[in-house]
Order: structure tokens, then C-alpha cells, then sequence
């Protein structure tokens, strides 16, 4: 009879940390986000993809064959984390047998859901494969104004249903929170929604223009004052979406047009199977229809890294620049060119170092003191 043998275990942190430290040391992908589809039952006012939420456009997408394709080479390439997002997930006529299979290969699967399409059978499926966790959007805790921002009726009530479900499940979930103009007057109420489920809440507040150019969604940005006053009271933010190292004072220490993680140990694959560095850099992407994905990431990460500066643009030199939420694809649909400054970004970057350093700063486009409110 042969020996049980138990394998060595970790914590989770640890195991992380390890894991990141190799893929940088031996320039490994170990993070891939895949958007099922761009289908949603929902069309929120500020979403980068509604416009591809049509069903004209749906043939387009990656057939479950491709998507069967990609789960194998990305297990050959040796991703660990893998962010299934859309559109809304469940809304893909085969989402179980994709997700199934992804977790069956090893995968730590992240599902981005918008919550209101949860049923018991989802849920009862979802519970037999737990995901590693489940990120589910809450913009709005009043009725009317949910339904407004979707602009679809009844959305709330189901978002409710769907979170009551969730809740009851056991399985792993969080919310997120964009803190835009015209929620952010809620924000007392998100947070103790939030907090009703055991969790800290935390918020971000970077938009960007639609897949199509279209700069509308824009509107919604909340006004840089109206954030300064609001992270003086201290709560949390939740910076994941930044494009930026640890924040300190400091001038870029090359002229990348790149300066976050794209092009480093993540990978994105949008619904209609185009590989970029990350969700929203579209200045290089490389399809996957004709190219295998260990050769489009060649191509792909080669180009972002090679990237440069060529003008005198401020953001070249910029000494806030690890503050700034700027993406160069962001800077060509609302300024013309990738290597622009937006102007709204430099204000908000303003915002978020003087909070941090405690003292005005001067601003990277007006270059002159602006001086805060008062932070006690």
C-alpha cells in the first residue's frame, strides 16, 4: 500500500508574493483577464463596452472553441489568476462550460458581475467549483437612481435578490464602487450597504471613453473638489485601477510612455479575441484568430515596452506622475494623442499627492501653487 503523502501548504499571502516576485524575475504571465463577451443585460450610463452590448455585434465574439483554445495556452503559459469578466459573465450562453473547464485546469478564477442575474441555480453551480472570488458592482443603494444609471427598470430589485443570494451562499465576494458626480452625494450609504456585508468599502473613480471612441460616459466624472473634500474624511480608496507604483514625490526615471505593470505579467483578451497588455491599452493589440497567444504576448509586450516619449510633453517629466490615472489610449480618444496630458487626470493626480505629502504642490499644467482646502 502506498504512503500518504501531504503535500507542503502556505499561506495565501505568501504564496502571492512568491508567485509575483517570479513572474518579474523570470518575465513570466502569471495574470490574464478575458472577457467572455460584451452582452449585458444592463447599460449603465458610464460602461467602456455598451456599445458593443448589441446583437448585431455578437457574432463577432470568440466562439467557445477559441475561448477552449486560449483556457489551454494560457494553462501552458503558466497563468495562475484569471479575471472572467464582460459585458456580465452570465449573460454568455456557455458560461458554465467555460468556467468549468478553467477551473478544472487549475485556474484561481475572479468573476466581474454586475449581480442582478444570480438565481439558486446559479448559485448552487457556482458553489459545487467555488470561484477564488467574486466582484460584483454597486453603484447606487436608492431605486430610481440605480434604475436611471442602468436604464433598465427593475435592475435594483434584482441586484438585491441577487445580492441576498449571494450573501446566503457563502461564497467569496466584494463590492465595488465608482464614486462618480453623481453618486457621490450616497456615499455615507454605500459605505454602510458595504459594511452590512462584513466588508470595508473602498471606491475608485477613474472613467474612461467607450470602446468606440465615443467620450460621453465621460460626463459622469466626479469634480476634482468635490473628491478632495471627500478624501479628507479619510475613507478608504481603492486604487487598483491605477496605473502607478508606490506614490511618492519623484520624476519619472524613464521616458516610457508605459510607466505601470502593462507589458510586465498581466495579459487581457477582449470578447472579439485581441490581446492587450491590460483592460484598456489598445495603442498595440495582436489577434489571437491568427497569431498563437505566446507569440502575440511577444509582439505585444515587446511594443508597449518599447514606447517612448517623443514630445515635450508635461507628462514626460511630470513629478506626480505615480498619482496620475492616465492611460495613453484614454489621452488619444479625449486629446488626439497618446502622449497628451488630460487635464482632468492632472487635476485629480493634484488631489490625491497633496492629500498624500499634506501640502500644496503646483500643479503639472498651470505651473503655479494651487492651494488645497485645509487638511486637519
Amino acid at each position: 500500500m502506498h504512503e500518504r503523502r501531504l503535500l507542503p501548504t502556505m499561506q495565501y499571502g505568501e504564496f502571492s508574493r512568491q508567485a509575483y516576485n517570479r513572474s518579474v524575475t523570470q518575465g513570466r504571465i502569471i495574470k490574464a483577464q478575458l472577457e467572455l463577451t460584451y452582452r449585458c443585460n444592463l447599460h449603465c450610463r458610464h460602461c467602456y463596452t455598451d456599445p458593443y452590448n448589441a446583437a448585431s455585434l455578437f457574432p463577432r465574439e470568440l466562439t467557445l472553441n477559441e475561448i477552449h483554445r486560449l483556457l489551454d495556452e494560457m494553462r501552458d503559459l503558466g497563468i495562475i489568476w484569471l479575471n472572467l469578466s464582460g459585458g456580465d459573465i452570465f449573460m454568455h450562453p456557455d458560461f458554465f462550460e467555460i468556467y468549468e473547464r478553467a477551473h478544472r485546469q487549475g485556474f484561481l478564477p475572479q468573476l466581474y458581475t454586475n449581480g442582478t442575474l444570480f438565481t439558486r441555480a446559479v448559485i448552487e453551480r457556482l458553489q459545487a467549483m467555488p470561484p477564488f472570488t467574486i466582484d460584483v458592482s454597486c453603484h447606487s443603494v436608492k431605486e430610481e437612481r440605480f434604475d436611471w444609471f442602468t436604464q433598465v427598470p427593475g435592475s435594483y430589485r434584482a441586484f438585491r435578490r441577487g445580492m441576498t443570494l449571494l450573501q446566503e451562499s457563502g461564497l467569496p465576494f466584494t463590492l465595488k464602487t465608482k464614486l462618480m458626480d453623481w453618486n457621490k452625494d450616497e456615499i455615507d450609504d454605500l459605505r454602510a450597504f458595504t459594511e452590512s456585508f462584513g466588508q470595508s468599502f473602498g471606491y475608485t473613480t477613474s472613467l474612461s471613453p467607450r470602446l468606440n471612441g465615443d467620450c460621453s460616459s465621460l460626463a459622469y466624472r466626479i469634480d476634482p473638489q468635490d473628491l478632495r473634500r471627500l478624501e479628507q474624511t479619510n475613507l478608504a480608496t481603492d486604487d487598483n485601477d491605477l496605473c502607478a507604483g508606490k506614490q511618492e514625490i519623484a520624476r519619472p526615471d524613464s521616458d516610457r510612455l508605459y510607466r505601470c505593470g502593462c507589458g510586465t505579467n498581466s495579459i487581457h483578451i477582449s470578447a472579439w479575441g485581441e490581446l492587450g497588455a491590460c483592460t484598456l491599452q489598445y495603442e498595440h493589440r495582436v489577434s489571437l484568430r491568427t497569431h498563437s497567444l505566446r507569440n502575440a504576448v511577444a509582439q505585444v509586450f515587446g511594443a508597449i515596452q518599447s514606447m517612448r516619449y517623443q514630445s515635450d510633453s508635461p507628462c514626460r517629466s511630470c513629478d506626480i506622475h505615480r498619482f496620475c490615472e492616465k492611460k495613453p489610449t484614454d489621452a488619444r480618444w479625449e486629446q488626439g494623442v497618446a502622449e497628451a496630458p488630460i487635464p482632468y487626470d492632472c487635476d485629480i493626480a493634484l488631489v490625491r499627492a497633496e492629500h498624500a505629502v499634506r501640502q500644496p504642490l503646483i500643479h503639472p499644467l498651470r505651473n503655479q501653487v494651487v492651494t488645497p482646502v485645509r487638511i486637519p
